[in-house]
């Protein structure tokens, strides 16, 4: 008897053992992760976010680099690196995207790795932000995205500090402003946001996309959906699904893993094109997310408040804000005389095929 319980005891420790090595084989490493990162006309900062990644050892799977460039100057960047053994992938489209380019690497991507990391052209790599990311995955296999920090102050991204009266307006009309270690949606036109993460935070509900890490199960059935130029709300309309799908706790962000956005300045949409392409993101998001009782009044109520504090802006601010409340009043106008057609997500008709604005905006 004695015998017989002292074998079942073996039999389990060795099967233990057995078993702690086969977690150890599947705990995931920078060789499981495929860098994706879609670029246009800024040969330049893909040179400094590669050699950001060289510098600091941050040197995953494989970096698939897909080009829209009209020129072969990324082309010559990236040629360059495969001769340095960097493991670099070129893929060059000639439609202007940035969704259509991040999908075709989000497909080749998904095929084979375990982690897809989806990052700007003009990001810094510091040491060890995989490694830092890669715990958290290894963790709980209930992660689906993980997230870093950007140590950049004075990036537009997270905007200026607002003032007192000036959050209380945005809170009041569901508009985004900064809040301490939290990223929240709040309404159709809403969120928190911030710079100062000081803690892992596993309650938001999106992450920026510039700098984060997804287990490629999101991208089986999900892509970006795909217009021309860039999107304003990629990184929220994707990790928000991946809330919604998975729930709290899917989405974490951590202090340790970090990068420096440059934030360039190349390829940056005009004041009104921009405005323009954040009021239609914005229907669209609308529609795909908060199209119910609750979510309508919140739309509403938001685009008061936009119009109310650009009114209020252009009155008492400098004379340049006239020009940004009629640009603001222009595009909500245009958005809800085409909303048929944004909900059926046919977007961007306001631009021509090399991403100049119309003359005639009037669609329908």
């Amino acid at each position: 008897m004695c015998t017989q319980f002292f074998n079942i005891i073996c039999i389990n420790n060795i099967y233990k053992a057995f078993k702690s090595l086969e977690d150890m084989k599947k705990r995931l490493t920078k060789k499981d992760i495929c860098l994706c990162i879609a670029t246009y006309n800024r040969n330049e900062d893909i040179r400094k976010t590669l050699e950001s990644l060289q510098k600091n050892k941050n040197i995953p799977g494989e970096v698939v680099i897909i080009d829209q460039s009209g020129d072969d100057k990324t082309q010559i960047v990236c040629k360059e690196y495969k001769r340095k053994k960097f493991p670099i992938k070129y893929i060059h489209i000639d439609t202007p995207s940035a969704d259509i380019s991040m999908n075709l690497g989000l497909k080749y991507a998904r095929e084979k790795y375990s982690l897809i990391a989806t990052a700007g052209d003009d990001v810094d790599f510091l040491e060890e932000y995989f490694e830092e990311i890669l715990k958290i995955f290894n963790e709980s296999s209930k992660v689906m995205a993980v997230g870093g920090i950007d140590i950049a102050k004075d990036t537009p991204v997270f905007g200026t500090k607002e003032g007192k009266l000036e959050t209380l307006f945005l809170k009041i009309f569901f508009l985004p402003y900064k809040k301490k270690n939290s990223f929240r949606i709040t309404g159709p036109y809403g969120n928190t946001f911030t710079n100062d993460v000081d803690r892992v935070l596993k309650n938001v509900q999106w992450i920026p996309g510039f700098n984060c890490v997804w287990r490629n199960e999101v991208y089986r059935d999900y892509l970006w959906p795909e217009i021309i130029g860039y999107n304003v709300l990629d990184d929220i309309e994707s990790s928000y699904h991946v809330y919604k799908k998975y729930g709290k706790g899917s989405l974490i962000i951590i202090p340790t893993a970090k990068v420096f956005h440059r934030y360039s300045h190349i390829a940056r949409y005009g004041e009104k094109k921009r405005i323009f392409v954040n009021h239609e993101d914005h229907f669209t998001y609308y529609y795909t997310h908060f199209y119910n009782f609750s979510g309508t009044l919140k739309f509403i109520w938001s685009l008061f408040g936009i119009i109310l504090g650009n009114s209020i802006r252009a009155v008492f601010g400098r004379k340049k804000y006239w020009l940004n409340y009629k640009y603001n009043i222009e595009a909500i106008k245009y958005c809800y005389d085409n909303r048929h057609l944004i909900k059926q997500n046919k977007k961007r008709l306001f631009l021509n095929k090399d991403l100049s604005m119309k003359k005639e905006l009037k669609i329908k």
